[in-house]
């Protein structure tokens, strides 16, 4: 739980009198405060001092507003902005929107209304960031699980960039956006339970071997759901993306919508991703052929409109992370089968 000693605010305004009746009213409740008349002094103290919210006046007489913004949002993505303003009008929204300003409060509408105001850009704040420690956490997890199985080595940072093209294509955004992130960054987890006979194998997994190896989404499950602040949809990335649309996949053999829309999106990105990478026991395949494999299990594998979706981002235009010559050592969807140990 935050208290408001927690957090720096830089109030900006020319007029002297509101500036100094705002660091009082702020300072009252508990807030370290900051303050600048010009939008040059704010951008200098904000490239000096960590600023969680910038309490900024609309009508500056030396930067622009959107000026300021920008200079500010040119080091420091999180920090909340908030316009003060003494027009009645309210600043388009599309402004708010391009220059990701949290909102506005207008000047004549009072104390009271300011600090809900900045009650609630701050708790937005604190979420933006747990969210943030989360990610920084599980990718520091991802990087050890690799480094067991040193021929996945950068398959988790290729399947989450792939993940969330392909998520904000069909329309993910938001905290839904954070548990494709999220769940990537797990997918393996499971991994950690399964012996280094099986997961190192050079060879071509038996069926006992291979029950063994496809309990991984289960067993990551598990182990996630016991990491504070995991959301659901991020837990049903781990459990579900070896499950295929037409009922074939495991752990629980789902089909169709059943299987959670994050699961069914990571799928595509995790198979495309073992497909032009390389095993001893495979040969690696092209961009062009990976894609013709992967059309080739539309409707079977795949939900053919995701599919679709990822196909028509990525056949002509092949992200830079992909490049062959980059690609180190992973698996491929023929082995899946047989060997499930993408």
């Amino acid at each position: 739980m935050w208290t408001p000693s927690d957090f720096t605010i830089l109030v900006v305004d020319d007029d002297a009198a509101l500036l100094d009746a705002t660091l009082e009213l702020l300072k009252r409740e508990g807030y370290n405060v900051l303050t600048a008349p010009t939008g040059r002094v704010a951008v200098n103290i904000c490239r000096r001092h960590e600023i969680h919210l910038i309490l900024l006046d609309y009508c500056l007489p030396d930067l622009a507003c959107e000026e300021i913004v920008r200079q500010v949002r040119a080091f420091d993505l999180e920090v909340q902005i908030l316009l003060h303003t003494g027009y009645i009008q309210a600043p388009p929204r599309q402004l708010l929107h391009a220059l990701a300003i949290q909102g506005y409060h207008a000047k004549m509408d009072g104390p009271e209304k300011l600090l809900v105001w900045v009650d609630a850009v701050l708790k937005n704040y604190t979420e933006i960031r747990a969210r943030r420690n989360l990610e920084n956490s599980l990718a520091v997890m991802s990087l050890a699980m690799e480094a067991r199985d040193l021929e996945t080595a950068g398959h988790t940072q290729r399947v989450i960039y792939l993940a969330e093209r392909l998520g904000r294509a069909v329309g993910i955004t938001g905290k839904q956006l954070d548990a494709l992130r999220q769940g990537g960054y797990l997918h393996d987890l499971g991994k950690l339970c399964v012996p280094d006979a099986i997961l190192l194998k050079p060879h071509r997994l038996d069926s006992v071997e291979r029950t063994i190896m496809e309990a991984h989404a289960e067993r990551g499950y598990k182990l996630a759901q016991r990491i504070p602040g995991i959301p659901k949809e991020a837990l049903s990335v781990i459990r579900y993306h070896h499950e295929r649309w037409d009922g074939t996949g495991y752990p629980f053999g789902l089909s169709g919508n059943d299987i959670p829309l994050l699961a069914r999106i990571f799928a595509v990105c995790d198979v495309y991703d073992a497909l032009v990478s390389n095993r001893p026991y495979k040969e690696t395949l092209s961009h062009e052929e990976a894609m013709a494999s992967l059309q080739e299990q539309s409707g079977y594998h795949f939900e053919p409109a995701i599919l679709e979706t990822f196909i028509a981002i990525f056949m002509y235009a092949k992200p830079p992370l992909l490049e062959p010559q980059n690609l180190p050592l992973s698996d491929s969807m023929e082995s899946l089968s047989v060997d499930s140990r993408q």
